[in-house]
């Protein structure tokens, strides 16, 4: 899919003049029981498009990691869980699918386990959903549940790492070899467009809702998908810059050095977008792999480093893509104070395959005001009397 396909997207014109391109991402925002953490989150974004942050450019987009509603992927849910509270932001909005969004409940009348999500992400044509009913958005069009999506100066693989609760799969004998295949021609052809001569260079990302690493003390890492991941990155001879997941209620980044040539690649996981209640740590060490008995490294003897987690703020991902580095930056939102504040931020150089911390953005993107958008006064009751619901 290309992001001039995307209904309502930036104009292509307008981010190449701007020479890179920036957009949202996280996972599990479904505010279910407690709506008002994901109202806040929701209401940050939308209150940042076209602040100063953004001056030279708004995000094209958001991304979403999965998990849109809870606790099953109804159609009765998108109403409260999605509509409602992104009635405010600006852009469109795509996504892969959570475990949630694809688990069904004994007797429940649809046809296969996506449906809904597939009604409201992946209609052939943009369209009204019933749940959308007094909202501007209409349906979005991707090509399926996993999907590449195309824009300038980047390039997003999102996988479908299905409906188990604990680890994540992309490919097994219940599942089959279609979305694997998919995976390995995809990258295939990024490798192929990077190896033409004089084609415009672009970021690398891989998005699953389930994290391949993770200390949350209610998820678990997934190094069967991780490794499946990892081969056809072999096969191809490409590697993500970043890898973005969810499923994990928190926010974490790990630097992930890579034994064969050295390359840093960014692990992010960032599920602190909503949902009822955030993941305690298994562990407060800085360091140390989440996978018990391999301290230090992933298992396969590539270095694996924790950099920063956050368990005690909702928030979402901002990144900005040019033709040499990512930018990306955690950005917490105090629903107390009403201020939005840098969590972590951190860049990728594309030439140099190096990950580095940039402590300095953390003073200078630190912003304050009332997160719920002007547009909308009314919004912030509605999340209250929710809430009191």
């Amino acid at each position: 899919m290309a992001l001039s396909d995307v209904p309502s997207s930036e104009s292509i014109q307008a981010i190449q003049n701007a020479g890179k391109i920036v957009f949202h991402s996280v996972g599990d925002t479904g505010g279910v029981k407690e709506p008002s953490h994901q109202f806040a989150v929701a209401d940050a974004m939308s209150a940042d498009i076209g602040t100063e942050v953004f001056a030279n450019g708004r995000p094209a987009f958001f991304y979403h990691l999965g998990d849109v509603v809870y606790y099953f992927g109804q159609e009765r849910y998108y109403y409260d869980q999605f509509y409602d509270p992104y009635r405010d932001y600006q852009g469109p909005i795509l996504a892969i699918p959570g475990n949630h969004d694809g688990v069904l409940f004994k007797g429940e009348p649809v046809k296969y386990s996506l449906e809904p999500f597939f009604n409201n992400f992946c209609s052939n044509a943009p369209t009204k959903d019933p749940s959308a009913i007094g909202f501007a958005r209409t349906t979005m069009t991707q090509p399926g549940a996993y999907f590449t999506l195309n824009a300038p100066f980047l390039k997003i693989v999102g996988l479908y790492s299905n409906a188990a609760e604990a680890t994540g799969v992309i490919s097994d004998p219940n599942t089959g070899p279609a979305q694997l295949t998919f995976l390995e021609s995809h990258l295939a052809a990024a490798a192929a467009q990077r190896a033409q001569k004089g084609a415009a260079p672009f970021a690398l990302i891989i998005a699953t809702h389930h994290p391949p690493f993770t200390i949350s003390k209610s998820h678990f890492p997934s190094p069967d998908m991780l490794a499946q991941i990892d081969q056809a990155c072999t096969t191809a001879k490409i590697w993500p810059d970043i890898m973005l997941s969810g499923n994990a209620h928190l926010y974490e980044r790990y630097t992930r050095t890579m034994k064969a040539d050295g390359r840093q690649i960014a692990y992010v996981v960032a599920g602190n977008g909503g949902y009822l209640n955030l993941s305690a740590p298994r562990t407060g060490k800085n360091g140390v792999n989440p996978q018990p008995g391999i301290p230090g490294n992933d298992g396969k003897g590539n270095q694996l480093t924790l950099n920063v987690y956050n368990n005690t703020m909702y928030g979402f991902l901002l990144l900005t893509v040019d033709k040499s580095s990512i930018l990306c930056e955690s950005l917490g939102v105090d629903e107390t104070t009403n201020k939005t504040t840098s969590l972590d931020a951190f860049t990728v150089d594309l030439t140099k395959n190096v990950v580095a911390t940039k402590g300095a953005i953390e003073a200078s993107r630190t912003r304050t005001g009332d997160v719920i958008s002007p547009k909308s006064p009314k919004a912030s009751k509605t999340a209250k009397a929710k809430k009191k619901k």
